[in-house]
């Protein structure tokens, strides 16, 4: 159970080597497709210990670390097939994590509702909750906890229980042969022992799908989800506890409310939100006694996304949003933890940094420095000496400085809309032969500037990659994202349609080398590209991607929930004749390049029908294309192995339809790549 050896030899290494000279220009495809190393690291709340996790594949362990002797303390080891999936420091000296399991037709570990828990020295290490935690006890047939067929949320710590949390547990529909999660459900709340496993109800949730918030005395007052017509909606209680009532701001858009704290009294609560007549999410504080409402801060072209909060997480300090990359703006510039932000962003400039925890004292925090070169170094920062102390990197087989910038650029739709995104160019002079690259989601998402595997493999092989925040991405305001619905293979494809022919205007795309690649909705848009402009594009690569609109309506995991389904309308909308109208798999006969379709056989979300329906129609049509399937893997590709053999693949379809740049070093890359 004890086993450390892993751990801190892979932590020592990382550091070892991240202090190394480069490489040279050549980077392995496997760079880009193996899985971090570590996981994340935690300070704990007395600021003694660090806690880590890494490893995959039978090998996932937690493990402490003692700061003043400098030295490994304990640990434990995820069993075979199951993966350590998230942990919190819910005391000085304990902690719980969650897991997930590899089940036997599917790749990708699957979080199975279990908590354990374990101290800080490796101490009282069990199951505490969960659907095998009332198994019998090795040695006796008694058993001291109940089996939970749920899957829990951590809502609080709680500041004055070290033996509590507070959970909300979303109940599984129960089976005859299997259980899942049950989205249209609302939340038990729960009050959890993390050491002995008993449970204590306190009421269920108010809204499908809540998520809960908890005022200064860790009761839970406030919630966001569905009502009972599958509207989002928002729910109070005036009083810790009084019941559930509705809570409404007429004068704010529907939908776009969210809370995100209570003040240090209890008397206010604070909330993002989008007043009528304006584009942007701005924060809020709203009088509990009183019904005032005051507007704090804005920004002036994005939403404000989210509330930085003191060392002792009680008022806030500043707010983030994101533009072209994430931006900052303090409330209180001199607080300990603003200053200390301001330091880091000035000791790491070009990088955007997070405090990602901190000792309750303030004296120590963990700060995470990363941008779209660097996938992530992790620091330990002593705000009294003013240094901050390279733990470790999240690659660190990644040299930033064999990685390609990226550039935001903008540029006008053909109706007049503004688009943001950005461009990645390889090394050389340009143009090249250009990869566009339409991301997943499509809604609530959008591409940012941050480190991007896929981005930067491509751009190792004398690419440029082209990303363009189409109409219905997430991040520019709920008019912009509200203008993509109903708009799949019609306005948004014209936008990813306008953003090619302007790279082409830059000079930066060769035109007749311009290949359209994707995954999910990408994997449509890309499949829809090469439909609707068959003389613009000389490939395209659909990766676990959609084709039939109406078989999205009533296959995978989203249309499986009511939930899901009023999404997928509003998304999609319900004429039949207009979702034929807009699916590829309805348009072949116009493809004229050749295709290449990757789709996992066992994927929940974009269900396996897509691909072998696109499969059917191409062969029908006489059409050229290439099929690869993966038998164990979801949504995407999970396997490291599975993952390379994808990309290679990719590549080289990519390199026999667009011929990249031969210039030595690029050639290099490719041979020993």
């Amino acid at each position: 159970m004890v086993r450390m050896t892993t751990i801190f030899c892979a932590f020592m290494c990382a550091t070892a080597f991240a202090q190394s000279e480069p490489q040279g220009s050549s980077v392995p495809v496997d760079h880009f497709t193996r899985h971090d190393e570590f996981g994340t690291i935690k300070i704990s709340p007395d600021g003694r210990s660090l806690a880590m996790t890494a490893g995959r594949y039978g090998r996932s362990e937690v493990g402490t670390f003692d700061l003043e002797k400098m030295a490994p303390i304990s640990g434990a080891r995820a069993p075979e097939w199951m993966e350590i999936d998230e942990f919190h420091w819910v005391s000085a000296n304990r902690l719980i994590y969650l897991i997930a399991e590899r089940q036997s037709d599917l790749v990708v570990p699957v979080p199975t509702g279990e908590i354990y828990g374990i101290d800080r020295d490796g101490g009282r290490h069990s199951i505490i909750y969960g659907y095998r935690a009332g198994q019998p006890q090795t040695g006796t047939h008694r058993k001291v906890r109940e089996n939970t067929y749920a899957t829990p949320e951590l809502v609080s710590a709680l500041r004055n229980d070290d033996d509590s949390v507070l959970i909300a547990e979303f109940p599984w529909r129960v089976g005859t042969s299997h259980a899942e999660y049950d989205l249209d459900s609302k939340p038990n709340l729960t009050r959890l022992d993390v050491y002995s496993g008993r449970k204590q109800s306190l009421g269920v949730a108010p809204l499908v799908g809540a998520t809960l918030l908890v005022d200064r005395d860790d009761h839970v007052r406030f919630a966001t989800g569905l009502n009972p017509d599958f509207k989002q909606a928002v729910s109070w209680k005036p009083e810790p506890d009084g019941e559930w009532v509705d809570f409404e701001l007429p004068e704010f858009r529907d939908e776009s409310i969210e809370p995100k704290g209570f003040s240090s009294d209890n008397h206010s609560v604070y909330f993002t939100g989008v007043r009528e007549g304006e584009r942007f999410a701005a924060l809020y504080r709203f009088e509990l006694q009183t019904w005032k409402v005051e507007k704090l801060f804005a920004f002036d072209d994005c939403d404000v996304t989210e509330i930085i909060l003191d060392f002792a997480d009680v008022e806030i300090i500043g707010v983030t949003g994101y533009t072209n990359r994430p931006v900052y703006h303090w409330l209180k510039p001199e607080d300990p933890a603003a200053k200390l932000h301001q330091s880091l962003q000035r000791a790491f400039p070009g990088q955007d940094v997070t405090i990602t925890s901190a000792s309750q004292d303030g004296r120590l925090a963990i700060a995470f420095v990363n941008s779209d070169v660097n996938p992530g170094e992790y620091y330990l920062f002593d705000t009294k000496s003013m240094k901050a102390n390279f733990i470790r990197a999240a690659r660190a087989w990644v040299d930033p400085r064999q990685m390609r910038q990226k550039s935001p650029i903008q540029l006008t739709a053909r109706d007049g809309l503004t688009l943001h995104g950005y461009l990645t160019r390889p090394a050389g002079e340009g143009p090249y032969p250009m990869v566009v690259l339409p991301h997943g989601g499509p809604h609530f998402f959008r591409d940012q500037w941050a480190f991007d595997s896929e981005v930067q493999l491509l751009a190792s092989r004398g690419y440029s990659v082209l990303q363009v925040n189409f109409r219905g991405s997430g991040g520019y305001g709920m008019d912009f994202q509200a203008a993509g619905y109903k708009e799949w293979g019609a306005k948004m494809q014209d936008d990813i349609t306008d953003a090619t022919r302007w790279a082409i205007q830059q000079k930066v795309a060769i035109p007749e080398r311009i290949c359209l690649f994707g995954s999910s909705y990408g994997g449509y848009a890309a499949l829809m590209g090469v439909a609707r402009e068959p003389d613009l594009y000389r490939c395209a690569v659909g990766y676990a991607g959609v084709y039939d609109l109406e078989l999205t309506r009533e296959s995978g995991n989203i249309a499986q929930s009511r939930s899901g389904s009023a999404y997928l309308a509003k998304a999609l909308g319900d004429d039949p004749a207009d979702l034929r109208a807009r699916s590829p798999v309805n348009h072949v006969q116009k493809i004229r390049a050749p295709v290449l379709l990757v789709h996992g056989k066992e994927d929940w979300q974009a269900d396996y029908r897509q691909a072998t329906e696109m499969k059917k129609a191409l062969e029908r049509n006489g059409k050229q294309f290439d099929w690869m399937t993966l038998r164990a893997e979801g949504h995407g590709v999970y396997d490291e192995a599975s993952r390379r053999e994808v990309y290679e693949r990719i590549l080289s379809f990519l390199g026999q339809h667009l011929k990249p740049a031969t210039t030595d070093a690029v050639a290099r890359q490719v041979d020993e790549g």
